[in-house]
């Protein structure tokens, strides 16, 4: 059925669409269809890796750019257990001005607005409700609860089984892991005495023991404590072990991926939505409070990266861009320097003058004189 959707999906729009697996970190058509009018190599699989789960953390679907700044859409699928095991991707696109492209290998162009609309149905067409009773997983755990009751009972919890998940997540060992997460939870099922509410308070604990793994491993504090914060909330809405345990091993696989290195994709991912946002809005005042929210991050954190990947300070590459675009404007000699400024983000035509001279050595007016009809 998905592959029936994905093939009308593409036809209608004429775009790329296809499944990214997880588990092999490969397309499962790749080299057919998939990125065929791009003849560039580049490091896809850990790039749309990161695009299928950021999409499972942003409310299932999430859109990004590829290395050759090329847009996709990610929104993840569910297995027969009820666990995000591959992700749809749709893509590459351009989004906003050819010329900004060197080569844009017929690939079709779309709005801002329009790239919302296909993510939105991609994500109503392809994504589920994980919070629900999934058959497949209750057989599954019940099967273990199963086995732990022929087991001899044990008078405390096994702290060592804690202890052993840590180090699968600490080695991104998910397979593991899993194994370890199905077999905790038989475990705090059988020392809670069935009680729901004990349940979720030791649940929670296990989230707080997981969230120091994967920080020991090098994931960022503040993006896995921003996690936790959601996840508390979701905890209170499960009524049943079973629609539990399968969101709780979505977590599992969320926090491994941290484990990961996306640091490098991350950042460019992050960079591109930072460029791509000033590149629209530069003739409006930009702050970084602005910023910080476009891409739900911190002033400082976008500051810190962006200087890192970029070489030049934010406030330094607004400026480049506005020059850049008066530069087409002052081509016209029937707008004046003044409104220039103004037209492109310059409250001030003196700083705008300043601005102008120290990007490219010389005065808005000698420009003009110098490169105007």
């Amino acid at each position: 059925m998905t592959q029936k959707y994905i093939k009308h999906f593409s036809a209608l729009f004429d775009i790329d669409v296809n499944v990214f697996d997880l588990h092999l970190k490969e397309f499962t058509d790749y080299g057919k269809t998939f990125c065929s009018r791009c003849p560039d190599k580049c490091n896809y699989k850990n790039t749309h890796l990161y695009g299928v789960y950021e999409s499972i953390r942003w409310d299932n679907k999430y859109i990004y750019y590829c290395p050759k700044d090329f847009i996709f859409i990610a929104v993840p699928l569910l297995d027969e257990l009820g666990i995000h095991s591959s992700g749809v991707i749709a893509g590459p696109i351009l989004m906003g001005d050819i010329s900004d492209y060197p080569d844009t290998y017929n690939l079709p162009n779309f709005s801002t607005s329009k790239i919302n609309d296909l993510t939105e149905i991609l994500s109503a067409v392809f994504s589920s409700d994980i919070s629900g009773k999934n058959d497949s997983t209750a057989d599954f755990l019940n099967t273990i609860y199963k086995e732990l009751e022929l087991l001899p009972k044990q008078k405390h919890y096994p702290i060592e089984l804690e202890k052993e998940l840590q180090i699968a997540i600490k080695n991104a060992d998910k397979e593991k892991a899993r194994e370890l997460l199905n077999r905790l939870l038989g475990e705090i099922f059988f020392h809670s005495n069935a009680d729901f509410s004990v349940i979720k308070a030791r649940v929670l604990e296990l989230l707080v023991l997981l969230s120091r793994s994967v920080i020991e491993s090098g994931a960022d504090i503040s993006e896995i404590f921003s996690l936790n914060n959601g996840y508390i909330s979701e905890i209170e809405k499960f009524d049943s072990l079973e629609g539990l345990s399968v969101w709780l091993t979505n977590v599992i696989n969320r926090f491994v991926s941290y484990v990961f290195d996306f640091s490098d994709i991350k950042h460019s991912n992050t960079v591109h939505k930072i460029i791509e946002y000033i590149k629209t809005n530069y003739m409006h005042k930009i702050t970084l409070d602005n910023l910080a929210e476009h891409v739900y991050m911190s002033k400082s954190y976008i500051s810190k990266i962006f200087n890192e990947e970029m070489k030049i300070s934010l406030s330094a590459f607004i400026n480049k861009v506005r020059i850049d675009k008066s530069k087409h404007l002052l081509l016209d000699p029937s707008v004046s320097i003044a409104d220039i400024a103004n037209l492109v983000g310059f409250d001030d035509q003196s700083y705008f003058t300043k601005q102008f001279k120290l990007v490219t050595g010389l005065s808005p007016k000698k420009y003009r004189e110098k490169h105007g009809l």
